[in-house]
């Protein structure tokens, strides 16, 4: 809007300066004519410099103003941001390439001991504990040479003798030359959930000691009586003995499912292994379920190209999976059909398949998405307690044993469940043992 007004009286000044000149060079004689040119020359200039002075005054008077705006919207971000890391459940702090502590956040001065307003030079082991210290050069090594995020639990340990364990979530920041100049750091205290993940283990042990112990007790009691051990019997009740016989095997069972489900969860279980032969293997895990295959008239067909076909696992692990898959496959197939096997080696892979494919009800893909799902229970598996858990268990096996397992259901009824495992050669033997 200034630029037009000074833009309107420069043309309102040439447009009467012209006017000027020609009434004057019309009416008046050529001399006196000059004489009010140069009049209105000099008027013109000095109009002109006020003009150009008012616009300087305006134009400082607009950039100060702006100054101020951006100036007051750059303070209220900053507070903002202040705020917000300040009410962070967890520490935030920048750190150089050296070490030195440049800025935090409020939980990261009270972690460090700094009042507000202070400073901390360096990260040194003046600061830390040895152990920590390394730790801490050893990932800043790892960050300078990959420029990723890193993410860890660690156990941090100050010289004051506090200590705590940490989530760190260590970033880089990198300048132009995209090399890392700094990092920041997050610390998330961890001390609860661990506290509770020990509880969790202290009470999942305790519980599975408590009620394995007396339900293993009950099993060979009844196992004495079963078999006439302790006096002959009627078919009645061994009839019954039987039957609870059952109950406390499948009791065993989902206690020893739930035990072994939660070392894999918290990488507990150690791999020993050694050579399988799996057509033996597959045939110990088929005679798990032999009772239910037989009240539902189920057979079983073995088809194996190769009758040696071995890999080197944790047999007993091993056992466990294919014993819970088979089992599952027992429970959702068809009465009067069969459950086909197939093994055998993969042409150009140094890996083995196998296949169990059996007739049930069409499984929609999304069901097939969760049905290896810790605690996930569909209309296929309300019939059977704990399933969702072997299949769990099943798939952290395979998985442990770097195999892969899928299921295909076709809207003809047939189902197909395709594992996947790698054969290993007997020189590797050693070296998976260590």
């Amino acid at each position: 809007m200034f630029k037009k007004s000074i833009l309107k009286n420069f043309s309102f000044f040439i447009f009467f300066t012209t006017f000027i000149i020609i009434i004057m060079c019309c009416f008046v004689d050529f001399k006196y004519a000059m004489q009010v040119i140069g009049f209105a020359v000099v008027f013109g200039l000095i109009n002109t410099y006020t003009i150009i002075c008012v616009f300087k005054n305006e134009f400082f008077a607009e950039k100060e103003r702006m100054e101020k705006e951006l100036k007051k919207q750059v303070e209220s971000s900053t507070n903002h941001l202040t705020a917000i890391l300040n009410n962070m459940p967890m520490m935030a702090y920048v750190i150089d390439a050296d070490n030195n502590f440049l800025t935090g956040n409020v939980e990261a001065l009270k972690f460090f001991d700094i009042r507000e307003g202070g400073q901390l030079n360096e990260l040194s082991s003046d600061i830390f504990e040895r152990d920590t210290m390394e730790q801490m050069k050893e990932e800043n090594a790892l960050i300078f040479k990959t420029k990723k995020t890193l993410i860890t639990d660690r156990h941090v340990k100050l010289r004051n003798g506090r200590q705590n364990w940490f989530r760190i979530r260590k970033v880089p920041i990198l300048n132009q030359k995209d090399n890392v100049e700094g990092f920041v750091v997050f610390g998330k205290n961890i001390d609860v959930e661990r506290d509770a993940k020990r509880q969790r283990e202290t009470y999942i042990s305790t519980l599975s000691h408590d009620l394995k112990i007396p339900t293993l007790a009950q099993i060979r009691a009844l196992e004495l009586l079963a078999n006439g051990n302790l006096g002959n019997i009627n078919d009645e009740q061994k009839e019954m003995l039987n039957l609870t016989l059952d109950s406390c095997y499948c009791m065993y069972d989902m206690l020893s499912t739930i035990l072994t489900t939660y070392k894999y969860e918290n990488n507990d279980i150690i791999l020993n292994y050694e050579k399988v032969h799996m057509l033996k293997l597959l045939d110990e895990a088929f005679a798990k379920s032999v009772r239910v295959m037989h009240n539902k008239n189920i057979k079983i067909r073995v088809k194996a190209k190769d009758k040696f076909v071995s890999l080197y696992a944790d047999k007993s692990q091993m056992r466990k999976a294919f014993e819970n898959l088979i089992d599952f496959c027992v429970s959702s197939a068809y009465k009067n059909t069969e459950i086909i096997c197939e093994i055998g080696k993969i042409n150009n892979s140094n890996s083995i398949f196998i296949s169990l494919g059996f007739e049930s009800p069409y499984v929609s893909s999304e069901t097939i998405q969760n049905m290896f799902k810790m605690y996930t229970t569909s209309s296929e598996k309300m019939d059977k307690v704990g399933s969702s858990l072997n299949l769990y268990l099943a798939k952290q096996i395979i998985n442990a044993h770097n195999g892969k397992i899928v299921v295909e259901s076709k809207k003809s009824n047939h189902n197909h469940y395709n594992i996947e495992l790698p054969c290993i050669n007997e020189c590797k033997l050693s070296a998976i043992a260590c």
